[in-house]
């Protein structure tokens, strides 16, 4: 019984390990070395790696050349279990402003072990609320707009069931 403890417990041990001493810049080039295949490029972005993330400061996001956004701070929390990705303060271009919100105040995007199908995604913004997943197992993404203020940019995207306003999009595999 003594053995099987020690196990479990060098286990646990080398995950905690794994996710202090990970090379969390090297895993943010590899996701901008995948967003590059898509001309997504993220630039003038300051790191700041800390004991169980990292943390991203004053981005900006160009599409095919094009500015769309900046971005104050994103903080990205690896705990391996339970993760989680918070965007704060994003300021559209204006140049696309009359097509997507104007700016988003807070986005979350957390991933658990509970539910592995899902990525919970809630937000706030000049849209204001919402809430919604991206469903793993079915390649769909479901935005469901609570409360809503401005949204006659993007209205023409959503659809309306008897709860209110939502997107649903499915991807192909």
């Amino acid at each position: 019984m003594q053995m099987v403890k020690k196990i479990i417990g060098g286990f646990f041990l080398l995950l905690i390990f794994l996710v202090i001493f990970a090379p969390k810049q090297q895993i943010y080039y590899l996701l901008e070395k995948e967003l590059a295949k898509n001309d997504i490029v993220i630039s003038n972005e300051k790191f700041s790696d800390n004991l169980l993330g990292l943390s991203i400061s004053d981005a900006d996001i160009y599409v095919k050349g094009i500015k769309m956004a900046h971005i104050k701070s994103v903080d990205l929390d690896i705990f391996l279990l339970y993760n989680k990705l918070t965007i704060d303060s994003v300021h559209t271009d204006k140049g696309i402003q009359n097509i997507v919100p104007k700016s988003i105040d807070k986005l979350s995007a957390t991933f658990s072990i509970i539910k592995p199908y899902k990525v919970a995604i809630d937000g706030v913004g000049s849209f204001g609320e919402v809430k919604g997943g991206f469903y793993l197992n079915m390649n769909k993404i479901f935005l469901r707009l609570p409360k809503t203020k401005d949204i006659s940019t993007f209205r023409k995207f959503l659809q309306k069931d008897k709860e209110g306003l939502y997107y649903e999009k499915f991807f192909g595999k």
